[in-house]
């Protein structure tokens, strides 16, 4: 008789953990609210004097939350445009841990990473690097969009891909978890969070967008799986 050899390898069904659905602005301002907190990516590609003229811009958001921030970008001239406006802010690859680690900055709190992930060439490489930026103890929060989102069935079914043009990757809960225990992290906790309401764009597009949130919004409360991006709170594994 032939031995059967055991499927050692982890299944690969897995149940979503409970979490709820949070307005991402209002979760991250008072996860930073009085600490120390590293903003990265918080330039946020040319559109700072946009959300900034909206009061959607993250970084100001967390600036007047928290006890100090310093932000953190590849983009030079935005860099220069927020110190002039009074921030404190610094140029560096957020990929790379020794251009982290030049800047001499002391260990934050919270190191914030807004719709940064899925940018990136390297992640596994920029989740090593912020180790240099961030307290034993402090966390590391990440939103990404959500890969199982219903607004990308739906525009699938459509036969349209909803994704930002600058995105090179797609999370889920499950492999954002894999990957940050790769580069020994581990989360703490899981939300998720809707896209805000649209203001700009063609009235039409706009209007239908506005009302599918608001029919969804009670599917969101039920599935929280289903929303639009991922907001996880990490701590060193």
């Amino acid at each position: 008789m032939t031995a059967v050899t055991p499927d050692l390898r982890p299944p690969s069904v897995h149940r979503v953990p409970r979490a709820r659905v949070v307005d991402r602005l209002t979760a991250l301002r008072a996860i930073v609210r009085g600490r120390r907190v590293v903003d990265l990516g918080f330039v946020d590609e040319g559109q700072m004097g946009a959300k900034r003229g909206r009061g959607t811009w993250l970084h100001e958001a967390v600036a007047r939350e928290a006890k100090e921030a310093v932000g953190i970008d590849a983009d030079e001239s935005g860099v220069r445009r927020a110190v002039e406006l009074g921030f404190t802010a610094h140029h560096a690859d957020v990929e790379d841990e020794e251009s982290l680690r030049a800047l001499g900055l002391e260990p934050a709190d919270v190191v914030v990473a807004g719709e940064l992930i899925e940018h990136l060439d390297r992640p596994g490489a920029f989740l090593d690097a912020v180790h240099v930026l961030l307290r034993a103890d402090g966390d590391l929060v990440i939103t990404t969009p959500n890969a199982h989102a219903l607004t990308n069935l739906l525009g699938a079914l459509a036969g349209r891909e909803l994704v930002n043009p600058d995105h090179v990757s797609w999370f889920s809960w499950r492999t954002l978890e894999t990957l940050l225990s790769r580069h020994r992290w581990r989360i703490e906790s899981l939300m998720y969070y809707r896209f805000p309401h649209v203001e700009s764009g063609a009235p039409a597009a706009r209007a239908a967008f506005n009302g599918y949130q608001a029919i969804a919004r009670p599917l969101f409360a039920l599935r929280p799986s289903l929303a639009d991006g991922i907001l996880v709170v990490a701590r060193r594994a």
